[in-house]
């Protein structure tokens, strides 16, 4: 699975408004900036001309609000689509995990050793069946925390903008790798600081 910040695809057909990325803002905020740009595109919309209609340029008055509206009403209905992208892609990435259960921070371990790789690092599991599931939670806290726009509160210091979470070559690791330099350095630091490790018992 390709978890990075891929932005919802929307097109934006005015030069009054940026184009809305996915990334932007958490869902919630795209939801309320959708509902005040169509109150914004409701009230020009609404608004009668300025001047009597005989008065000269009324007419270019009128059109060009209706033509402001509608941008409004354009940029709502991008806000809207970035909401649905990030809500569905919590959805799917948590299909398993019931909504109280997304925020809980998964556990990288235990661990019996922690590697860097290009881009970040890789988690080598004590228990191989374990991966599947950890990888399946990573994922979903992700998805959550993308959602919410990484809110810091969220408390979970390893799930970051623009990572990737993988199954390594060894079944029994994870790789969480990152195309930016900055973010495989933080993924260094604070993997190490979140593993649990376990010493592999001689038999």
């Amino acid at each position: 699975m390709k978890a990075w910040p891929v932005v919802a695809l929307l097109l934006s057909g005015c030069a009054a408004h940026e184009l809305v990325r996915a990334d932007d803002m958490s869902a919630t905020q795209h939801r309320q900036e959708a509902q005040r740009e169509q109150a914004v595109a409701d009230k020009e919309a609404g608004a009668g001309p300025a001047a009597p209609a005989a008065e000269a340029g009324s007419d270019d008055w009128s059109t060009e609000r209706r033509r402001q509206a509608e941008r409004r009403r354009e940029h709502s209905r991008q806000h809207a689509s970035a909401a649905e992208f990030l809500e569905q892609f919590e959805d799917r990435e948590c299909r398993h995990v019931p909504a109280a259960g997304r925020a809980a921070c998964p556990l990288l371990g235990p661990v019996v050793r922690i590697d860097d790789v290009p881009g970040g690092i890789r988690a080598t599991f004590a228990d191989p069946e374990r991966v599947p599931t950890v990888i399946a939670e990573m994922r979903c806290h992700y998805a959550y925390a993308r959602s919410r726009n990484f809110d810091e509160t969220i408390g979970c210091p390893l799930y970051v903008r623009g990572i990737e979470i993988r199954q390594g070559l060894d079944p029994r690791s994870i790789e969480i790798v990152s195309r930016e330099e900055r973010t495989s350095r933080l993924l260094r630091e604070r993997g190490r600081q979140q593993a649990v490790f376990v010493t592999r018992t001689k038999r």
